[in-house]
C-alpha cells in the first residue's frame, strides 16, 4: 500500500485553493464593466470626428475635381446640392451624365444659407455665384464659405 504525504491529504491548505471567491470575481466585473463604460463612449465620438473630417476632406476634393474639369474640359459641369435627401452630385449639363453622387451620414443634415442648390465655376475656375451653407454633425457644425475670386472654399468648424 502507498501512503501519501500527509501534506496532500490536507483538503483545507494553501494548494486546495485553486480558484477565485465570488467577491473577488466580482470585483474584478465591476471594474471591467466601468471601464468598458467610460471607454466605448470615447470611441465613438472618436469614430464621428474620423468620419467628419473625412468626409470633409472628399467635399474639398470634390469641389477641386468640378474646379478642374470646368476648366478643363467645359463649363457645364456643376455640384447639386440636395438638402431634402442629404446628399450633392457632381453632374455635367452637357453630356447629361452624373458623374457620382455623394450622401452624407444618416445623423447629418445640410442647410444653405446664401449657397444656391447648383455651384458652378466659370473658364477661369472662379464661383459663379459665391455663397454659405452650414453642415451639422451629431458633435460640431461646419461653416462652408464659397468665396468671390479663385478660391475654391474655407470651411470653419463652429
Amino acid at each position: 500500500m502507498i501512503q501519501l504525504p500527509v501534506k496532500f491529504l490536507l483538503l483545507d491548505g494553501p494548494e486546495s485553493s485553486k480558484g477565485y471567491t465570488i467577491s473577488e470575481v466580482l470585483i474584478v466585473l465591476i471594474f471591467w464593466s466601468i471601464l468598458l463604460i467610460s471607454i466605448v463612449p470615447l470611441h465613438h465620438r472618436t469614430f464621428q470626428h474620423i468620419q467628419s473630417s473625412h468626409f470633409i476632406s472628399q467635399l474639398k476634393d470634390d469641389v477641386l475635381l468640378t474646379q478642374h474639369l470646368t476648366m478643363q474640359d467645359h463649363i457645364y459641369y456643376m455640384l447639386l446640392f440636395r438638402p431634402n435627401t442629404n446628399e450633392y452630385i457632381l453632374y455635367d449639363q452637357k453630356n447629361k451624365t452624373t458623374i457620382f453622387k455623394r450622401s452624407f451620414p444618416d445623423s447629418w443634415s445640410m442647410q444653405l444659407l446664401t449657397l444656391e442648390s447648383t455651384l458652378r465655376f466659370n473658364e477661369n475656375g472662379v464661383v459663379t455665384k459665391p455663397g454659405t451653407m452650414k453642415i451639422h454633425t451629431p458633435y460640431s457644425i461646419f461653416k462652408i464659405v464659397f468665396p468671390f475670386g479663385a478660391s475654391r472654399l474655407t470651411i470653419e468648424e463652429l
